[in-house]
């Protein structure tokens, strides 16, 4: 394992700071925040959303803490996944890397579905078949060109989420404050009328409580892809420095582009406006959209769709490149075939792009559907199997902090060491299977039962336990004792790298650099 590996030189190291930086912001905002969150404030009101995104967003920050300790460690292509073979055991890698595989793969129509939505804003009558298909094809392009030009389109594409977000922020502050073209002083009226908490199943603070959990889904998927970082190891320049420094910015990046944008948002619409929960097909539902609509300010709408509509865009070019390099893991542990590890001139695994590209024609289905309602459909189920990876990645970590006690390896010895753990590792893991296990508690409910609902919540759980009992039989596995874990190639790879950095091989970041870097 480690960098030292024999197949590793087919892929280029052309992902440098910046690209690694914008592409983690790129990763974890997606559409979500700009689409489900108008739903997350009607089913939880403005303070249950805040509260909700603030909690998962404590829990994402934990994740990519712990997954960044892990992979400053050990920075392969195929991150957590191979992670998961080298120190739990072969079948849990195995599972885990096909049930991200898959998850990912369906995402991208998730993502397509998503800009159709968008583009029926605008243009209802034409056939949103047509803007898929060339949406699809800009996406297909960039993952099959090299890697390098994916990581520029990813900077691109970050930027303008950036600069929208502080757009969103700021002028929502004005409308709020009376700014806008009506001059009306909102301040925090709609949190006194109609209330700061929605209710949810039942009334008084027991609805509360479910309104704010249920939340919590919609708010995780919100948060994107957080494992792109780690899952581009090997095609990142001195890794061990890139990644945990990406890593370490996601609580600032978490509180100032989702806690203050929700906060604002939630402070000028009202969450039992009927446009947030009604479904449309179109970007009508966007709680930003809905705000400054209502505020009088009419150009406004259209430039948040212009973004958001390349967020999607964005978002799936991610979910493939994720997917492709998922699928160049598992090929290099021997968990799928061998054919996958080929790489074009470009240094693109182009047969892993291929099969992940694959799905992608179900968002056609959006022809004969309304697109909110197919765009719904594809958040939960991908939501649900993206936190069992959530899941395996704290499992994973905790036997990687064991085995380093067990065999009295110092922490001090890794190129990064993540704090609070293990206990942030035991808080972020628990919470995220509660969430996944009580997910669909709705549907238990008199009278809310559904098939389709049941599925959407824990099918991916039945997929996920039978991937893992089908590789436990086939590869025979084995959980690996703590004692026999081997951490001596990466120790001595370590060793190396610290001797060129301190040989200033690696040039330091700027001061200004550093102070820009340590939110954007």
């Amino acid at each position: 394992m480690g960098l030292n590996e024999d197949f590793q030189e087919e892929l280029k190291r052309n992902l440098g700071a910046r690209h690694i930086n914008m592409i983690a912001i790129a990763g974890m905002i997606g559409t979500g925040l700009f689409l489900s969150s108008g739903n997350t404030i009607a089913m939880a009101g403005p303070a249950g959303a805040w509260l909700a995104y603030i909690f998962m967003g404590a829990v994402t920050a934990g994740i990519s803490y712990t997954t960044g300790e892990i992979t400053a460690f050990m920075p392969v292509t195929g991150g957590f996944v191979r992670h998961a073979t080298a120190f739990v055991e072969p079948a849990l890698g195995a599972a885990t890397g096909w049930n991200f595989w898959y998850t990912m793969a369906i995402s991208v129509p998730a993502e397509l579905s998503a800009a159709a939505t968008l583009i029926q804003f605008w243009d209802s009558t034409t056939n949103p078949a047509v803007w898929i298909t060339v949406f699809l094809v800009v996406i297909v392009l960039l993952n099959f060109c090299g890697v390098r030009l994916y990581g520029e389109s990813e900077v691109i594409f970050a930027s303008m989420k950036i600069a929208l977000i502080i757009g969103l922020i700021l002028a929502g502050l004005v409308v709020d404050l009376g700014g806008g073209p009506n001059h009306e002083r909102i301040g925090f009226r709609y949190w006194r009328n109609p209330g700061a908490f929605n209710e949810y199943l039942v009334s008084g603070n027991t609805g509360r409580f479910l309104a704010f959990w249920s939340s919590l889904i919609s708010a995780a998927f919100s948060y994107g892809n957080i494992q792109v970082v780690a899952l581009s190891g090997t095609e990142t320049s001195n890794p061990r420095k890139i990644i945990p420094d990406a890593t370490k910015k996601t609580f600032y990046r978490v509180f100032f582009f989702y806690v203050l944008s929700i906060l604002i948002v939630g402070m000028i619409v009202p969450y039992d406006s009927k446009a947030l929960s009604k479904s449309t097909g179109t970007a009508a539902s966007s709680p930003f959209v809905i705000a400054f609509q209502v505020a009088g300010i009419k150009a406004l709408p259209s430039i948040i769709n212009v973004v958001v509509c390349t967020s999607a865009i964005s978002s799936g070019s991610a979910c493939i490149f994720l997917a492709s390099r998922t699928l160049y893991g598992l090929s290099a542990d021997g968990h799928a075939p061998k054919i996958f590890m080929r790489c074009n001139r470009f240094g693109t695994p182009w047969y892993a792009v291929m099969l992940s590209v694959m799905p992608s024609p179900l968002v056609y289905m959006v022809v004969n559907n309304e697109a909110s309602i197919v765009f719904g459909w594809f958040v939960n189920v991908t939501t649900v199997a993206g936190l069992i990876g959530w899941v395996v990645i704290g499992v994973t970590y905790l036997r990687f902090y064991y085995a380093l006690r067990k065999q009295g390896i110092s922490r001090d010895a890794l190129p990064y060491k993540s704090p609070l753990q293990p206990y942030v590792a035991y808080a972020t893991t628990l919470v995220v299977f509660l969430v996944i296990f009580f997910s669909g508690y709705a549907v238990f409910f008199p009278g809310n039962f559904t098939a389709s609902g049941f599925l959407t919540y824990y099918i991916n759980i039945a997929i996920f336990a039978a991937l893992y009992m089908f590789f436990k039989f086939f590869l025979t596995s084995k959980m690996i004792p703590l004692e026999h874990i081997d951490f001596s190639d990466e120790l001595e790879s370590i060793r190396a790298w610290k001797e060129s950095e301190e040989s200033g091989m690696f040039r330091n970041e700027k001061i200004w650099m550093k102070v820009y870097h340590k939110i954007f």
